[in-house]
């Protein structure tokens, strides 16, 4: 922000706001150089716990970012239950010819990494 638009902000409010929104979130801008609207270590750590909840997944313990959702023990149907969790997770919606695409579980990663509405 320039100069004088701080100032007559700090006036009008009575300080410059760092947070966003009730929960008191930084606002994040997009990487420019990666892409990124959120850290995609963050998104693997939670799509993996989500994915490791569901009752399909043999082992839990062995998903990576590799893993590919047959590697995981995933049915078609249970994979689409995932993608929904993940969704939830998220507070995201998975275009369906998107979902398609996704091979493995990084690529769902990137997906939500790269998506400007994911929390």
């Amino acid at each position: 922000m320039n100069r004088r638009l701080m100032q007559m902000f700090s006036k009008q409010f009575g300080q410059i706001p760092k947070f966003y929104a009730s929960n008191e979130q930084p606002i994040v801008l997009r990487n420019e150089k990666s892409g990124y609207y959120v850290n995609p270590e963050a998104v693997a750590r939670r799509m993996i716990k989500v994915i490791s909840l569901h009752d399909d997944v043999k082992n839990p313990s062995a998903i990576t970012l590799q893993s590919t959702w047959n590697d995981i023990g995933l049915s078609d149907m249970a994979y689409v239950e995932v993608m929904v969790e993940v969704e939830r997770e998220f507070e995201i919606e998975f275009p369906d010819a998107d979902v398609e695409c996704f091979r493995t579980v990084n690529d769902a990663v990137e997906y939500v990494a790269r998506s400007f509405f994911a929390v």
